[in-house]
Formats: structure tokens, C-alpha cells, sequence
């Protein structure tokens, strides 16, 4: 009987035998890590790497110790459950908190056994590998890291942690403390280099107080991380509503312009609070920002935002009125018109809106709604 190999096994086979480096690298990459937390405080993970499958569930708060090789502590009614699968060689290891000391249970095959010296032993040569893998003990792993040697410390142990989640969650510690500027800084500077999501990014960035972004630069630097317009809008949208941008609106507004996306664009604009803003400045957003979206559609609802926000002066609503000068559609050009007419109706807005129809609108039915609302 013959047998039938595969050439591409046999290639893999050849390339792993020749560069186990590239082998490793391939099945590194395969391992499978998810994270769920229940309104208890129960955490629980799974990981598999295709090899062994392990399980963990934890509640309460648990203290490695100094080589983290074991476990020094865990809270009150807290615990640990750890089970692993290694080629179909199941081991199990409960540890609880029974009146102010540890007591485990250790099983093999389903089996107790003693938990010295196997059950330690055991213990000891995963425990690394999990710690690096989910957040387990992450909060005092990050204070002891932090009592040696600060924020660098810290952020030194990243890039042995497993996936953005684990790393963004020590991050998340981390910001916890009183960090110095230059501790933030040094933070934000970490996130592009060892987080590829920009969910989790955000998650980083989002506990950065908004005070700290009245430095326009490092705003700027950190919007310039994130590549997906979603991820920016979530980001400046709380930022523009605490009205942290004062003194540098120019500067400022024109971030919106680093996304691609008009949705997103006019999502953000629409989080500003104009109504604080200063005639310069909302003139900056007519003519530098909501100019340069593509659809008149968003060009109109940013508009009538800005209607809306109050403190809706004759200078204001003429500045409104010139930002029907970069659209296109005559039905968009006449609805912002009549908005406008219809809020702020003084002789010289109506003047301007008449002269602004007759000069843009090509439709005679659009034109008549008009110049019969500015009569």
C-alpha cells in the first residue's frame, strides 16, 4: 500500500527541522487566550496553545511571592483553581483562604494526591507562565514592581506579558498611581510599541486624566496611535466636552482633521461645546473643519449643532450661514438657510441669507422656501 504525504506538511516538517526557531515562533503564535469577569468578582480564563489546554478561575485578591513561584496569599473567602490538559494528562489544583492560611487540594488524573512535594512542584513551573498570561495577581505584581523601581519597572516587564489585554490591564494599575508627568509620558510612549489593538489602546488612554491633554502636542501624539477613526471619536469626544481645550481652539479643532471619516468627524464636532466657544474659534470651525468634510449631509448637521448649542448671536448665525459656501447640494444649502432664519431672524441675517440663496441656489423651488422664510 502506498503512502501519500502531503508537500506542504513535508515543506513545514523541513523548515522546523532545519530552523526550529521559525517552528516555535509558528506555534507560539497559536496560542488562544479569553478572559471573562462576573459581577461577583469571579475571573476566569482559558488558554490554549494546541499542546494543553488550561483552565483558571480566581476570586479575591492573590499575592504572588518574590520569585513568583507560589502563592503567598489570598484574600478572605477568596481562591484559586487552576486545571491543566497536557496530552490527555489532567492536573488540578484548588487553593483557598481557610481561616487566614492557605489550604490546597492537589489532583492527578482526577485522583488527590499530597500537594508536597508534586502539587509544589507543579505549581511552581507553571505558575510564570500564567501570571504572564492573564492578570492574575496583576495588582501586586504591579506594586511590587512599582516599590522597586517606579514607573520603569513596570512598564520593563511588558513585553514578556501575553496579549493586549493582560498588558493593558497592568497599564491600567499602573495609571492608578501618582504618576509624574514625565511617568505619563513615559507610558504613553509605551502603549504604540507593545499594544496592537486600538480597542485596547483606548482602554490605556482613556485613564489618562482629560487635564493633561491641555498640552496640545501630546494629544495630537496620541490620537496619531490610533488608526481607527471609531477609536479617535471615542477619544476626543470626552475631551472636547470638558472644555479643556481653551485658549488653543485652533490647534485643537484641528485634530478632527486627522480622521478620514465625515461620520466620525461630525461626531466629534458635535460633542463641542460651541456655545462657550469664541466667534474666532467657531469661525476656525466653518472654515478649516467642517469645510473639508466631503458630505454636505454631516456639513449640515454640524451646522445646525451649532444653532442648536445656544448663545445663538447675529454674528454667530452669519458665520453659520457662510458655511453654505463649500456645499454642493442646493437641498442641504436650503435647509441650513431656513434653520438658520428660523432662530435668529434679524434684518441682517435675512439680508445675508437672501443674498447668499440667490448667489448659490440654482433650483427655483429651494430658492422660493427661502427668500419666503427670509421676507
Amino acid at each position: 500500500m502506498k503512502t501519500h504525504y502531503n508537500p506542504l506538511k513535508l515543506y513545514f516538517l523541513l523548515l522546523c527541522f532545519c530552523c526550529p526557531l521559525f517552528c516555535g515562533e509558528v506555534l507560539a503564535q497559536s496560542t488562544n487566550v479569553t478572559a471573562r469577569s462576573t459581577d461577583s468578582g469571579t475571573s476566569k480564563w482559558s488558554v490554549n496553545d494546541g499542546n494543553q489546554k488550561s483552565s483558571l478561575e480566581t476570586n479575591g485578591k492573590i499575592t504572588v511571592s518574590e520569585d513568583e513561584k507560589s502563592i503567598s496569599s489570598i484574600s478572605p473567602g477568596g481562591y484559586l483553581k487552576i486545571e491543566r490538559t497536557t496530552f490527555g494528562n489532567s492536573r488540578s489544583l484548588f487553593i483557598t483562604n481557610k481561616s487566614g492560611s492557605l489550604d490546597y487540594e492537589y489532583k492527578e488524573g482526577g485522583r488527590t494526591k499530597p500537594f508536597e512535594p508534586d502539587g509544589r512542584a507543579w505549581l511552581s513551573e507553571m505558575l510564570p507562565e500564567l501570571l504572564n498570561t492573564t492578570t492574575i495577581a496583576a495588582e501586586s505584581r504591579v506594586d511590587r514592581f512599582y516599590a522597586k523601581g517606579g514607573t520603569k519597572a513596570v512598564l520593563g516587564i511588558l513585553p514578556q506579558l501575553k496579549g493586549d489585554h493582560v498588558k493593558s490591564g497592568y497599564l491600567a494599575l499602573l495609571m492608578k498611581k501618582n504618576l509624574s508627568k514625565a511617568d505619563m509620558v513615559a507610558v504613553i510612549d509605551a502603549v504604540p510599541s507593545n499594544l496592537e489593538s486600538d480597542h485596547f489602546k483606548l482602554e490605556v488612554y482613556k485613564k489618562i486624566p482629560a487635564t493633561y491633554f491641555e498640552d496640545i502636542n501630546q494629544l495630537t501624539e496620541v490620537v496619531s496611535n490610533l488608526d481607527s477613526d471609531h477609536f479617535k471619536a471615542q477619544l476626543l469626544k470626552p475631551i472636547y466636552k470638558t472644555n479643556v481645550m481653551n485658549g488653543q481652539g485652533e490647534q485643537a479643532l484641528q485634530l478632527i482633521n486627522l480622521l478620514d471619516s465625515d461620520h466620525f468627524k461630525a461626531d466629534i464636532a458635535k460633542s463641542i461645546p460651541f456655545d462657550k466657544m469664541s466667534d474666532q474659534d467657531l469661525r476656525f470651525v466653518v472654515d478649516d473643519v467642517i469645510r473639508k468634510f466631503d458630505s454636505d449631509h454631516f456639513k449640515n448637521d454640524v451646522l445646525k449643532s451649532i444653532v442648536n448649542a445656544g448663545n445663538f448671536t447675529e454674528s454667530r448665525a452669519l458665520i453659520v450661514i457662510s458655511g453654505v459656501n463649500s456645499m454642493d447640494s442646493d437641498h442641504f444649502k436650503a435647509d441650513i438657510l431656513k434653520y438658520v432664519c428660523g432662530k435668529q431672524a434679524s434684518e441682517r441675517v435675512k439680508q445675508q441669507i437672501r443674498e447668499i440663496a440667490k448667489t448659490s441656489i440654482e433650483s427655483s423651488h429651494f430658492l422660493g422656501d427661502v427668500m419666503r422664510c427670509a421676507a
